[in-house]
């Protein structure tokens, strides 16, 4: 019987290493593997598919652009994409905003089409709901970026501090301030209530 000899995968330090020497296989494998978590993240922040498809492209453009300083957690990227992808949602936003307003000014005849089913098909395969989409979007960008890797991808608070580049201290005070901002908001999802009603 012939043997096999599979390579075992590389890690994401190993491809970031080879990424930093301008590798670009090392680039796509890092690319692929994911792509996945870094659309869904941006899908839930964006109002359209478009949009999220944009600002996962920016969050991986982002990758070989500071491919020397990206830092790892636990040997993986996949934080510091997520948090990347936070500020650029927000960014895209933003700017966003801007155009629609001065697009408001300029006279136009007929309905512009609404991607809105589109968005919400894709939404309901992410099982968020709308109202914790809309709170997630009137964060700052920097308190976005702790919930997404906190709370959203079930991150340890010291994992999420190194993503960000920022103390532990603070990711505990941002989430905590965070929480209670959004506890009346989400009030019908906070776990004590279901206990109270069972």
């Amino acid at each position: 019987m012939p043997e096999f000899n599979a390579q075992p995968a590389s890690s994401d330090g190993e491809l970031l290493f080879r990424l930093s020497r301008g590798d670009e296989p090392a680039y796509r494998l890092l690319h692929d593997r994911h792509q996945a978590s870094v659309y869904r993240v941006a899908l839930v922040l964006m109002r359209t598919t478009w949009d999220a498809e944009e600002v996962a492209a920016t969050a991986f453009f982002e990758l070989w652009r500071k491919r020397d300083s990206v830092r790892l957690v636990d040997d993986s990227v996949l934080p510091w994409l997520l948090a990347t992808t936070s500020y650029a949602a927000k960014n895209k936003l933003r700017s966003s905003r801007r155009y629609h307003r001065l697009l408001s000014r300029i006279p136009h005849d007929g309905d512009v089409p609404d991607h809105a089913d589109e968005v919400a098909r894709a939404m309901d395969t992410l099982k968020i709901s709308a109202d914790v989409r809309a709170a997630l979007m009137q964060l700052h960008p920097k308190e976005a970026s702790v919930v997404i890797l906190c709370v959203v991808h079930e991150l340890p608070m010291h994992e999420a501090a190194v993503a960000l580049g920022i103390p532990e201290g603070t990711v505990k005070s941002r989430l905590s301030r965070v929480k209670a901002r959004l506890r009346g908001t989400l009030q019908q999802y906070d776990p004590m209530i279901e206990e109270v009603k069972a």
